[in-house]
């Protein structure tokens, strides 16, 4: 069987390895890719439960069909206020593609913080070895990722 896992923003998706930051390019936290936005609205990319929404919205955990989810927006921004808008909150079910959030990626960039938006698969639970598809992607619209058998 074969489970996908949509972009969670419209960017260039890219492999992790991109990301400038050891724990993530690594893939030490999970395999996934990141995505350089283009535009400003994030969204679950599978269905699933959101898990937990970090204290300032720059983080979501989503329990979904292939395991736990990551999608973490940007690199050392847990200490930015007013950047990030949730729109879920924890415990709530979400569909592939439906918004988590909307991110100033304006004021990531002006911080000169890293604003890729990363997914992993922080616990898989599916069969399947992880495909990434890089390129320019739709969020919540187009596969990044899929589990091959």
């Amino acid at each position: 069987m074969k489970y996908s896992v949509f972009s969670p923003i419209d960017g260039e998706v890219l492999s992790l390895s991109s990301v400038p930051d050891e724990a993530f390019s690594s893939g030490m936290l999970g395999e996934g890719f990141a995505v350089k936005p283009s535009g400003e609205t994030v969204c679950a990319p599978a269905g699933g439960v959101i898990g937990t929404v970090s204290e300032n919205g720059h983080a979501y955990s989503i329990a979904s069909e292939i395991g736990d989810l990551l999608v973490h927006i940007g690199v050392d921004t847990v200490h930015l206020e007013g950047v990030f808008e949730p729109m879920v909150k924890p415990g709530q079910k979400v569909a592939a593609g439906q918004p988590l959030c909307r991110a100033d990626f304006e004021k990531i960039r002006a911080e000169g913080l890293c604003e890729s938006v990363i997914l992993l698969i922080t616990e898989k639970t599916a069969p399947g070895e992880v495909k990434i598809q890089k390129g320019t992607a739709r969020g919540g619209k187009d596969v990044a990722l899929y589990l091959q058998d």
